[in-house]
Formats: structure tokens, C-alpha cells, sequence
């Protein structure tokens, strides 16, 4: 995330807090920039919780904090506080991100080799495609369909986002094969105790040469390199 925002608090009435949360959802309907956010409770001091808020920018942190709902939910939210508020604005350090996992699984699709340490043993990987779904389970399994599908790829998008529980990519990728097939999609993995334990992929197909470039046509390009000729 681009921007994060810590609010450490203190309070008896968490029930009345959330209720002044959600009326904050309404209220600010169409208007907030805040891309997510989370509250933590101390297990060691029921009274002491944490927010965190995640905003693409400072600028847009700022306009979020502006708005007249978050002002109104700030001052009723501080009412119940039971102890000063504390508020930590916080950016990257640095532009490099770690995300258990993550690393691992592009190395996958472009080698359709695993690293098998980064797997639990009987990973699951649950596939919808366009006509169907495909469920596989193992890492054997994993690496099996890899490798049927194609020897490598090249991928063409990769943006991927830490969650909750592991990370999300969007992604798309050209087989390494004379068939010359592209597949765009997205990808939920769960990570637990630190290796990737389940996948859940999406997937657009694999689109031929006339696939690719009648959507070149329709909707223009979709990653560097994704449809038209290989380069």
C-alpha cells in the first residue's frame, strides 16, 4: 500500500464505536478514499484497540480525513475514547515489498518448476476457467499442470497486492510454445505458516493468435506484449 494510517485507541464502548464505523460507511458513501482498513483488539487489554487504513497516497489519506462524515465520526469516536488517541501516518520506507509466497509462485509460472519448500504438501489449486473448473490437489499435481499447459511463460502483468491471509495478483502471461497462447486471470493465495497451502485462480482462457488479435482490435492492449506479434 502507498499509505498508512495507525489510529491507537482506547475504549469500554466497542459496540457503540462500530455502530459510529458503520454510519461512517453510509455517510461517506461515494466520497471516501480509504482502500481498506482493519481493527485489531489487544489480547492482553480488551480496552485497547488499533485501526489500520490503507490509502494510495498522502494526498488521498488528506481528502479522506477532510471530508465532512469523518470529521463527524472522528469527534463522536474520540467522545468515547477512554484514554488520548494516537494517529501514526506511515509510507514505504523502501519500494521493494516482501510477500511470503509470492516471489515462489511467479517463479512457477514462468519456469512451471516449483519451489517446493514455498508449497505445502497438498496444495490446492481450484481454477475457473471460461467453460468450467478445474481442482487439483499436491504439489505434483501443481507442477504437472504447469507443465501441461506449458514449458515457461513470459508474464506481461503482475501486479500483486498483500492481504489478510497471503496475497492477490493480476496477471497475464505468453506460453512458451508454438502455439503462441496468452491467458490473463487472477490469483487469491493463502498462505499458512508460510508456505502457500491453497490458489484460487480465474482465468480468461487461453486465447490463440486470432484471439489475441481480435481483442487487440476491440479493446487495445492489455500488458506490454500481450496480444499482436511476439516479440
Amino acid at each position: 500500500m502507498g499509505f498508512l494510517q495507525i489510529i491507537d485507541f482506547h475504549t469500554d464502548h466497542y459496540d457503540e464505536f462500530v455502530r459510529l464505523e458503520r454510519q461512517w460507511v453510509t455517510d461517506t458513501d461515494g466520497q471516501r478514499t480509504a482502500v481498506g482498513g482493519q481493527l485489531y483488539v489487544d489480547r492482553d487489554d480488551p480496552t485497547h484497540y488499533v485501526a489500520l487504513d490503507w490509502f494510495t497516497d498522502y494526498d488521498s489519506a488528506m481528502v479522506n480525513s477532510a471530508l465532512p462524515g469523518t470529521s463527524a465520526f472522528a469527534e463522536k469516536a474520540t467522545a468515547l475514547s477512554t484514554a488520548d488517541v494516537t494517529f501514526h501516518n506511515l509510507e514505504p520506507a523502501d519500494i521493494e515489498v516482501f510477500i511470503q509466497g509470492e516471489p515462489e509462485l511467479r517463479c512457477a509460472l514462468e519456469t512451471s518448476t516449483l519451489t517446493r519448500h514455498a508449497f505445502s504438501d497438498d496444495v490446492e489449486v481450484d481454477m475457473i476457467v471460461p467453460h468450467g473448473r478445474v481442482r487439483t490437489r499436491g504439489v505434483d499435481a501443481l507442477e504437472a499442470g504447469l507443465k501441461e499447459e506449458s514449458a515457461g511463460r513470459t508474464l506481461t502483468v503482475w501486479d500483486v497486492q498483500a492481504t489478510m491471509t497471503g496475497f492477490v495478483v493480476e496477471y497475464a502471461y505468453r506460453t512458451h510454445d508454438e502455439d503462441d497462447s496468452a491467458a490473463v486471470g487472477s490469483v487469491i493465495a493463502h498462505v499458512h505458516e508460510g508456505r502457500i497451502d491453497r490458489l484460487f485462480i480465474t482465468c480468461g482462457g487461453n486465447w490463440n493468435v486470432e484471439t489475441q488479435e481480435r481483442v487487440r482490435r476491440e479493446t487495445g492492449e492489455l500488458g506490454a506484449g500481450l496480444v499482436g506479434s511476439r516479440s
